[in-house]
């Protein structure tokens, strides 16, 4: 099946992709298999060991020094404004490669997003300028253990004092928490609506809790404690407003992330299951001569191939929309659905990739457990599927509110 790229825009970001993949990304995959293959990734403490640390520091800064790390921000702080179709398909070449630590090359939720573009002078200099070249890293800090995908629900706050914001709250089951320089912290002003608060790691009154275990296993999750930090009027990701569009701009921004990462992997298992299935033999034929596992494989090629098309238009039409500021519903929509598709699209890829390799497929060392397990995690972080059905819906003109 051939997945072409129909987008120009995208095929100096490949090209450029498939350049520093196969080169510098690929050696130094290599020598970090080399010095520390022997080595667990995980302290005794579950917290993710240094020396992956520093591998995946070490991806970021490969990728930053070439434009590649965060193409899609503006300019004018550092990026390329490459469109989020085109991000799209820089995404899947790299993930195509599955999780070798390659996809590291570009910026996740540790790493710009489009929110920076609210930045201050100070905060471009303190924060977003460092970010940028891969030197710290960040962590968006949403959820609390009683707030969720329900916002309203949220009981971090953040007051005036003297011009200044004074953050109080508990954050849970965040990414990169244990580690992240400077954290953006989501809270509810004293006018009952939202900001995004700039907290530096040695603020006073910051500190990390424990690290929380998830299903991923990633060695960097965990909660946030603030008691009264004091944070410069500033640094504050534009000015708090009475709606929630300033955090939303990283969460679509995170739905539409999924496009590339989620058909990438999903290509990336199907082609391992196809080798596979051509190879093993049972019963005295290539297993993929049974119908019942070339079945399994083709269907899943043709819903990859078709989660990549609807992605292409829904992108297509989210960016010739002011996407960033506020949304339309169809814009809404559309995020809601790639977010859908993509994360389904992968779960049954990933399903299947398993069942086709039996019992190697269930091996850690296949590395196929790792991406299922990531494709199941992904339907609740950023909204989780059910939001997202009640947002189509809402489009359809079937629920209110």
């Amino acid at each position: 099946m051939r997945f072409d790229v129909p987008i120009e825009e995208a095929t100096p970001l490949i090209e450029e992709a498939r350049a520093l993949l196969d080169g510098p990304a690929e050696d130094l995959i290599s020598e970090h298999g080399r010095d520390h293959g022997h080595e667990p990734n995980q302290n005794p403490d579950g917290t993710l060991a240094g020396h992956v640390r520093e591998f995946k520091h070490s991806m970021h800064r490969l990728g930053a020094d070439v434009g590649l790390y965060a193409p899609n921000i503006s300019k004018r702080l550092g990026g390329r404004g490459t469109s989020l179709r085109s991000s799209m398909y820089l995404q899947e070449e790299v993930y195509k490669r599955g999780f070798q630590g390659q996809q590291w090359i570009l910026a996740w939720t540790d790493g710009p997003n489009p929110m920076i573009e609210e930045a201050t002078d100070r905060a471009v200099e303190e924060f977003v300028e460092p970010l940028m070249s891969a030197e710290i890293t960040t962590a968006f800090a949403q959820t609390e253990p009683e707030a969720g995908s329900d916002a309203t629900s949220m009981r971090t706050t953040a007051r005036r004092a003297n011009g200044d914001w004074i953050v109080t709250g508990h954050k849970h089951l965040i990414t990169n928490a244990l580690f992240a320089e400077v954290v953006q912290v989501v809270a509810r002003t004293e006018d009952g609506g939202f900001g995004v608060f700039l907290v530096q790691e040695d603020t006073p009154g910051f500190s990390r809790g424990p690290i929380q275990q998830t299903m991923l296993d990633d060695g960097q999750t965990g909660s946030l404690i603030f008691e009264d930090c004091r944070i410069p009027r500033d640094m504050v990701l534009g000015e708090p407003r009475k709606d929630f569009s300033m955090p939303m701009r990283w969460i679509n921004w995170t739905k539409a992330r999924r496009a590339g990462m989620c058909v990438g992997l999903s290509r990336h298992c199907l082609d391992r299951a196809l080798e596979y299935a051509k190879e093993r033999e049972a019963f005295g034929k290539p297993i993929g001569s049974f119908e019942q596992v070339a079945l399994q494989i083709s269907e899943a090629y043709r819903k990859t191939w078709a989660t990549r098309a609807a992605c292409d238009r829904l992108l297509e039409e989210i960016d010739a929309n002011s996407w960033e500021e506020r949304p339309d519903v169809a814009t809404r929509a559309n995020f809601a659905a790639i977010k859908l598709i993509t994360e389904e699209c992968l779960l049954e890829a990933s399903d299947v990739a398993i069942q086709v390799f039996g019992g190697l497929g269930l091996l850690k060392s296949t590395g196929l457990e790792h991406i299922f397990r990531v494709a199941r995690n992904l339907r609740i972080p950023g909204g989780t599927a059910e939001i997202q059905r009640r947002e189509l819906a809402r489009s359809l003109g079937l629920l209110k509110g």
